[in-house]
């Protein structure tokens, strides 16, 4: 890795808790593969609160400066000066290593603010283009056939995490994927990719964190084994939900901040929290918005007593900073685990302090299947193993209860950070839908983002009704008669819409039919796909994001260059969250990889192979003249990051 790397990861660690980061260019081939198949006992200092949302929300035409003030890590004097000052300060000072003592790549960057750490993350920054981190299971004393033979006769279960490491449950770093373009838009005579254009955005995707909070009571933490059921909702990586997010936004806004100019925007693709809890929600709002997070419930663990060493005790996140966002809303935002309405009974046993078997007041729960396949319970906190608890009592704590689907779509439209009221529409959120239409880049009125609200109140998959797809199919006309690029936001993609009233094959038709539409990024299923949606009227593509809280767990970098002549390149990379060894970070990430073979007996490392050709992709795609005559009316970069930057990083463990 060269010098400029080495010292840009001290400066980005130093000025994003001080100031604003100063902009670093850097000079401008990965590999490219033509046309793959698509298919942690004293009292712990809590969070400022994160207000309650407003029941009425109004937009602020005029928001306030900063909503994320860093504070100053050093607020105490230096009581012994120096007396020859530098006449020459240096305006943005950096912590330095000592001669002899330089970071390898791989080593943690820690810092601490007030005493509290910010979690660290690698000294050099690294995509999936260069390191890729795949799933492992075995060793050479237990061989993979074995430990499956164990985890199929019920020998071995998914909370036997003090036997991962005996079995080789976990992952390990192999090397970077490369793009792989896609041309399957574009006609015969298109000419050749050439690296070259005018970048006209690049943005950053997160989705399905499912951020939980472990310790509540009315979860479904039980792990049973029954035909169809072969582990709970328990996962052993549950109690670093916000330390996962908070590393994986770590890791991507280092590199918007390495950039030639920092990212556009990021788009938020559903189920930031687990189950619909109110803290759930609020933990999202304070690592988007940054400050202090404290992560425990109820009473006051410190399973490792002291500070800075376990998943319960808080710590400092940088937050988002003036990056605007915008978010898509997910079944688990608004439905008890993501599958079942909220209901007093389901609200009664979070804010309690019992377990409560929930089963006859969910209808889905009360067949045989699920009841034998699923038990209610919680993860002690108190111990550094977090073990499942399934009878008797935990404390109690209010900030546990469910919210309304309103509540979360006020909440998100009411979250600091910019734009004011993230671009949703607040007579439309009173009506209890989420969707929403608006510029992520307001000096660039040429990109529109359609947000759809595909969520029913019922059941995690996915609806689209009547009076929604009327109002999507007004903005398509507008976009197209003021010739702009589209792209769809949307939690649930085109898979999940079985039973939809509006069906996926009617919504497909729909947005293929203008050619203005290049886009439709979605989550949800926790896994990365790429879907060529193509019909006889044209075609766009079709993106689904991995989880944040499975493996994989990653994020995705997106970036949308204009050639000429109406051609069109968009730039796919995956991140991995960039967590160093021996850390929380690592131990989260290698439970996570552990889990999928204990899930509906999947092969955790089969389904990673199986995903490369929708991981770092590049997608080739053109629109009509008047759509990029227009584009050609803009001041755009000439920096594509995604070859200078992403590719050209150098990670040397």
């Amino acid at each position: 890795m060269t010098q400029s790397f080495r010292r840009y990861s001290w400066i980005w660690m130093s000025c994003f808790i001080i100031t604003a980061c100063a902009e670093s260019k850097h000079e401008t081939e990965a590999p490219i593969v033509q046309d793959a198949p698509v298919t942690d006992q004293q009292p712990k200092p809590q969070p400022d609160p994160i207000p309650n949302p407003d029941p009425n929300p109004n937009p602020d035409p005029n928001p306030n400066p900063d909503p994320n003030p860093n504070p100053d890590p050093n607020p105490n004097p230096d009581p012994n000066p120096d007396p020859n000052p530098d006449p020459n300060p240096d305006p943005n000072p950096q912590p330095q290593p000592q001669p002899g003592t330089e970071p390898s790549d791989g080593d943690p960057i820690e810092i601490t603010v007030d005493g509290l750490q910010i979690l660290p993350i690698t000294y050099a920054p690294y995509t999936t283009l260069q390191r890729a981190h795949r799933p492992t299971i075995g060793t050479k004393v237990y061989e993979e056939s074995r430990v499956k033979a164990l985890i199929k006769a019920n020998e071995f279960r998914v909370n036997d995490t003090a036997q991962y490491q005996k079995y080789g449950m976990g992952y390990e770093v192999v090397d970077g994927e490369p793009w792989i373009l896609h041309e399957e838009l574009l006609p015969k005579s298109a000419p050749e990719f050439s690296h070259k254009g005018k970048s006209l955005t690049w943005f950053w995707q997160i989705s399905d964190p499912q951020i939980l909070d472990q310790e509540s009571p009315c979860r479904l933490e039980g792990v049973i084994v029954a035909p169809y059921v072969t582990a709970s909702a328990y996962r052993a990586q549950g109690k670093y939900s916000t330390h996962m997010f908070d590393l994986h936004l770590q890791t991507a806004m280092r590199l918007s901040s390495m950039g030639s100019r920092p990212f556009d925007f990021a788009l938020v693709t559903g189920d930031v929290a687990d189950n619909a809890q109110k803290n759930e929600h609020e933990w999202f709002h304070r690592l988007m918005a940054g400050g202090v997070l404290n992560p425990d419930t109820g009473a006051d663990d410190d399973p490792n007593p002291g500070p800075n060493n376990d998943f319960a005790d808080p710590y400092y996140t940088q937050g988002i900073g003036k990056l605007p966002w915008f978010t898509a809303i997910g079944n688990h935002d608004q439905l008890y685990m993501g599958f079942a309405p909220v209901t007093a009974e389901t609200n009664a046993a979070c804010v309690g302090d019992t377990v409560v078997d929930l089963f006859d007041f969910i209808p889905i729960l009360a067949s045989h299947t699920f009841r034998d396949g699923y038990q209610n319970g919680f993860q002690d906190a108190s111990k550094p193993d977090s073990p499942i608890v399934t009878t008797g009592h935990t404390p109690a704590d209010p900030n546990r209860r469910q919210v309304t689907r309103i509540e979360a779509l006020e909440g998100f439209y009411n979250s600091p950070g910019y734009p004011a009221g993230h671009g949703m529409d607040p007579d439309i959120i009173e009506k209890g839908y989420g969707y929403y239409s608006t510029y992520p880049i307001p000096d660039k009125p040429i990109i529109r983002l359609i947000t759809l609200d595909l969520n029913r109140e019922d059941w995690s998959e996915a609806e689209l009704e009547t009076t929604q797809f009327n109002w999507l199919t007004e903005q398509l006309e507008d976009a197209k008669a003021k010739n702009e690029l589209v792209f769809i936001q949307s939690h649930h993609g085109t898979g999940a819409m079985d039973g939809s009233t509006i069906s996926a094959t009617t919504l497909v038709n729909k947005l293929a039919s203008y050619p203005n539409v290049i886009l439709h990024i979605t989550g949800h299923g926790h896994a990365n796909r790429l879907t060529l949606n193509k019909t006889d009227t044209g075609g766009y593509w079709e993106l689904m994001l991995a989880s944040v809280i499975e493996f994989p767990s990653q994020t995705r970098i997106f970036e949308v260059v204009y050639e000429g002549e109406g051609y069109i390149t968009i730039y796919v990379t995956n991140l991995d969250a960039n967590v160093p060894a021996g850390t929380m970070g690592e131990e989260a990430m290698k439970y996570a990889a552990a889990r999928k073979y204990f899930s509906m007996s999947k092969d955790s490392r089969y389904e990673w192979q199986n995903e490369k050709p929708a991981r770092n992709l590049i997608l080739r795609t053109r629109v009509p003249k008047e759509i990029y005559e227009n584009i050609e009316k803009y001041e755009w970069s000439d920096v594509i990051e995604s070859e200078t930057l992403l590719k050209n990083l150098k990670y040397q463990p």
